[in-house]
This record gives C-alpha cells, structure tokens and sequence, in this order.
C-alpha cells in the first residue's frame, strides 16, 4: 500500500489482526510485538508508533485489551479481544482444537478467562 493510510485504516487493522490471530488452534491472546510488526509491514509508508498509536486507542475504546506480563527477564504484553462473549468463544476454541497448552498457552488462557470474569463482573 501506497500514500498515507488513515488512522481510522489502520486502527481496524490491527483490531482485525487480533480477531483473526486469536483462538481456534492459537491462544486467545496475542503478544503485541507481531501486531505492530505485521501491521507494519501492511502500511511500509507508515511509522510502527502509528500503529502503537492505534492499538493504544482500540484498548482505550475497550476494542482490545492489554496485558503486560512483568514476570519474566522482559515485559511481555499481549493483546486480545474486549469483549466477554467473543473472548470466551476463543478460549472454548482453543480448549477444543489446540492439541496440547503450551506454556505460554496456558497463561494466555488463565489472563483471558479472568478478563471474561472482570468484563462480567464476576469477583470470584
């Protein structure tokens, strides 16, 4: 893609890139460095801070949600889907076509389903 791309294009880039890269035999959330990287590559005349830019402004209209995982040497973050319904259709469809959780698909799995829980308002 050619010339400059509109924030709004890019902002349903990258809430469509999570959509698509979440669940079925993938986790239900997604580390955020491939999003600005493969989002980036879509819109080479554009500065990766616009789609940071972008992903800032869908998780601040609650179309995505972040995670940042400070548990290890570096922070990880990871992206997903801000809704409870459409989170928990891609953790069931994990669950039913992921042949085994990797580690990194078992945290993915218990940061989303406390998210369903928080969107639901569950305190349990």
């Amino acid at each position: 893609m050619s010339g400059e791309a509109s924030s709004k294009e890019i902002y349903e880039s990258v809430v469509g890139y999570v959509e698509k890269n979440t669940g079925g035999v993938q986790p239900p959330l997604i580390h955020e460095a491939p999003v600005v990287c493969s989002i980036s590559w879509s819109y080479r005349d554009e500065h990766p801070s616009r789609v940071r830019s972008a992903i800032a402004a869908a998780t601040s209209r609650n179309d995505l949600f972040r995670y940042v995982d400070e548990s290890g040497e570096h922070e990880r973050r990871y992206l997903g889907i801000d809704n409870a319904d459409a989170l928990e259709e891609k953790i069931e469809e994990y669950h039913s076509r992921s042949q085994r959780t990797t580690r990194n698909g078992a945290m993915c799995l218990r940061i989303a389903n406390q998210r369903v829980d928080d969107l639901r308002g569950d305190d349990s």
